[in-house]
């Protein structure tokens, strides 16, 4: 990698024991929560509960480290990370630097870990409230993999005539999601992933979201019609006080009618009138058609996730 991309490499990552808990752990916990109150609008008490089930359910993939500067005498700390894997992805789950414009400084370091554990890319939720987040994510090489977005339900959310939306039967259902998978699959492998690692992901992600099909709790499935006929489909899950679309698709043969935004405004209506404040989405980076539509709707970024390749990797 060009080192003069960056500042003088002098940040080093020094490994803290993973047992019984790493001592970042509990402000860790405590950001991870803050998070999830700010782009999932999360009351603070599940959040934090929330954020625990996180640290959990990572704990034997998670590794902490301490940042510290190989420049000074006794290599003073200067800060800390905390790091998962997540297929062939380093993730940088959360850091923590005593000064945001040295993040660069620590790149190598990462750049370096993920090397070594044969992974393909490094990546980093960006808010914008987070500096350090902001300037390493922002360094030349990370590109915008995934956006979410969230739509504040108080305000005026146009017609969707002539679309409607009608729940899926089984027999619907299990004809849609029979492409499901493998059309997840090929949305995460255009964000850079290789195609065995996201079909793994989806795999797991789809039989972790819907256990029980067409039942399964919290998940609404949708046919969009106009004049009875099939025009696209929805998928949302209600479960939470910001709904959230897993998936929205309208049929090759009837795009360019504006049925993508009408599909999308059922959906935000019939979120609303079930009370919930948000309708939140992800939309991947390779889609600026989608993007274009949710900024349209006025919908407004709660972070990018961003991803750099790593030369060797993987």
């Amino acid at each position: 990698m060009p080192r003069r991309y960056y500042h003088r490499d002098v940040l080093e990552l020094r490994d803290l024991p993973a047992d019984p808990h790493s001592p970042h752990e509990g402000e860790a916990l405590n950001r991870l929560a803050g998070r999830r109150v700010s782009t999932r609008f999360v009351p603070l008490d599940d959040a934090l509960t929330q954020a625990r089930q996180t640290l959990d359910r990572t704990a034997d993939t998670s590794t902490w480290a301490d940042v510290v500067d190989g420049a000074v005498d006794g290599a003073d700390v200067v800060g800390w990370v905390w790091l998962g894997a997540e297929g062939d992805e380093l993730v940088v789950n959360d850091i923590v630097l005593d000064s945001p414009s040295r993040a660069g400084e620590l790149l190598p370091a990462l750049v370096e870990r993920a090397r070594g554990l044969g992974a393909r890319m490094v990546g980093i939720g960006v808010l914008g409230e987070d500096p350090v987040r902001e300037v390493l994510g922002s360094l030349p090489g990370f590109t915008v993999r995934a956006t979410n977005m969230a739509l504040s339900l108080d305000g005026v959310i146009a017609d969707p005539a002539p679309v409607t939306l009608h729940p899926m039967s089984e027999t619907e259902f299990d004809v849609w999601v029979e492409g499901e998978v493998e059309g997840y699959a090929e949305e995460l492998a255009a964000t850079g992933m290789s195609a065995e690692t996201a079909l793994e992901r989806s795999r797991t992600q789809m039989a972790g979201l819907i256990p029980a099909g067409v039942e399964s709790p919290g998940m609404e499935f949708f046919l969009a019609r106009v004049d009875g006929e099939v025009v696209g489909d929805l998928w949302l899950d209600t479960s939470a006080a910001m709904a959230f679309v897993y998936n929205i698709e309208v049929a090759q043969a009837h795009r360019r009618r504006g049925y993508g935004a009408a599909i999308m405004n059922a959906a935000a209506r019939h979120c609303r009138d079930a009370g919930h404040p948000y309708l939140g989405l992800n939309v991947f980076g390779h889609n600026p058609n989608a993007r274009a539509l949710y900024d349209k709707l006025g919908y407004r970024v709660t972070l990018d996730y961003r991803a750099l390749d790593v030369p060797d990797g993987g």
